[in-house]
């Protein structure tokens, strides 16, 4: 059978638009989803009556081709048996013609025929239950094994998997527009639980939508013009906040429903084990790059981190979210967070940094070794089997950093013992040696830039020295 491509101008693309029914159901469907996509950064806008009924763009760092689609198709009516394969089958084309592009693909219906009501069921059910079996991976590994077993006796294997995988069904029973109202009240609640709107602003912003979308057939509706016209109706803000939450994943947490998602798990350092330099740049920083392009297009000029990082992630952090670009940080630690914009005091300058300058370069580079707490010379000569320390750049502390404006007034020194050796030695490249707080990590990192190529490093406990992780271009600007 020959798959035929999805386009805007197919009988499918001009459904919607010349078939009124239904138009109101999937609209009030999706306004009763909207204050939870409004609550997640990643959401960049939806369109109605594109290649689907509803298609939801997220931003996504990991992904491909960096956002991925949610997609709905809204049927008010029970469909038959062979309607919902038709339904189904639907997404399967898409899904082949455009692998890597849907999240999940969904269908929304008042109800199933009664011997399909598992449809809905059964899966939600499996899915609810993943976050707290995560633990137990053959327990999580048979339900979801036996979903899918069942949806290919149903449909197939093709079918079948595709639905285990990505396909979801909906159940969504409103029989008029008071039911919706009610819906999209109780999701704004749900979002946003400290605004406290009346009940007639709800009402208000709830039209003011629809209006919106009746005219915007075909046009997507970014967030910053869903987020406009909601708020003119509500008469207030509804997000006050214009910092972007960036949630560093490890193999210590899972993610954050607010945040953009940046998983860091692979490089963890998980068993003293640490990935080759190469996948450092292509899976952490490619994203990490990505993100600060997507949030420089979005108007985001100040970062706030959460999440747990080994210290070169900490670094890559900073960097790539640098003050040179634009960017400022909130850094969380277990006092409160540091942010990079803050001006250091006379006292804050006072810090007992000790430096030892370098007498020359080891093999055309610069080596630097920043320790707070703990001095990193013994170990770095362990590394590279030099017999003196002579020659190594070294910047020690012999305190803790206690606030975020003596974290910055420790990376002002730090920068220029660099940027002197730098300037005198003139080196080809500079390896970092660096044992610390992975907080001031991601504020030196924050201002690491106009110097050679550098070599990130981490030490190794079982063997008692540093391994290369992430090489950073300095010099490199966007």
């Amino acid at each position: 059978m020959t798959i035929e491509e999805p386009t805007l101008t197919d009988a499918k693309g001009l459904g919607g638009i010349i078939a009124q029914a239904g138009f109101d159901y999937q609209v009030w469907d999706a306004l009763i989803r909207l204050p939870n996509w409004l609550k997640n950064p990643a959401f960049d806008g939806m369109i109605f009556e594109g290649l689907e009924d509803l298609e939801v763009r997220f931003f996504a760092p990991h992904a491909p081709h960096g956002h991925f689609l949610d997609r709905f198709q809204a049927k008010s009516g029970m469909l038959t048996r062979a309607e919902l394969i038709d339904v189904f089958n639907s997404f399967e084309v898409f899904a082949a013609k455009h692998p890597s592009v849907a999240r999940v693909q969904t269908l929304v219906t008042p109800a199933l025929p009664p011997k399909l009501a598992w449809l809905a069921r059964d899966p939600d059910r499996v899915r609810q239950a993943r976050p707290f079996y995560s633990p137990f991976a053959d327990i999580q590994a048979a339900s979801n094994e036996k979903l899918r077993q069942d949806l290919v006796e149903e449909f197939g294997n093709e079918l079948g998997s595709l639905f285990a995988n990505s396909i979801e069904v909906s159940l969504r029973n409103l029989p008029d527009r008071t039911h919706a109202e009610m819906g999209f009240a109780a999701s704004m609640e749900k979002a946003f639980p400290h605004l406290g709107f009346t009940s007639r602003k709800i009402v208000e912003g709830f039209g003011a939508l629809v209006d919106l979308i009746a005219q915007s057939r075909g046009v997507m509706l970014t967030q910053s013009r869903l987020v406009t016209v909601l708020e003119e109706a509500l008469g207030s803000a509804l997000i006050h906040n214009r910092k972007l939450k960036i949630h560093i994943r490890s193999d210590r947490n899972g993610s954050s429903e607010d945040a953009i998602a940046i998983d860091a798990s692979r490089f963890s350092g998980s068993e003293g084990q640490f990935p080759p330099c190469e996948e450092w740049q292509n899976d952490l920083v490619a994203p990490l790059t990505r993100t600060a392009d997507w949030a420089k297009v979005n108007h985001y000029q100040h970062i706030a981190l959460s999440g747990s990082y080994r210290l070169t992630t900490a670094f890559a952090l900073g960097w790539s979210f640098r003050s040179a670009t634009g960017f400022e940080i909130d850094i969380p630690t277990r006092q409160d967070a540091w942010a990079t914009d803050d001006r250091p005091t006379v006292d804050d300058a006072s810090l007992p940094w000790k430096l030892i300058e370098p007498g020359s370069l080891v093999n055309g580079c610069l080596k630097v070794g920043v320790g707070v707490m703990r001095d990193p010379t013994s170990d770095i000569l362990a590394t590279i089997r030099l017999q003196s320390a002579t020659d190594i750049l070294t910047v020690f502390l012999p305190a803790p950093l206690a606030t975020g404006t003596q974290a910055q007034a420790s990376v002002r020194f730090v920068k220029g013992a660099v940027v002197q050796a730098v300037a005198r030695l003139r080196p080809i490249a500079i390896d970092l040696y660096f044992v610390g707080p992975a907080a001031f990590a991601i504020a030196l990192g924050h201002r690491w830039n106009a110097l050679p190529p550098t070599q990130l490093h981490e030490f190794i406990n079982t063997n008692g020295c540093y391994v290369p992780t992430l090489m950073i271009d300095g010099l490199s600007r966007r």
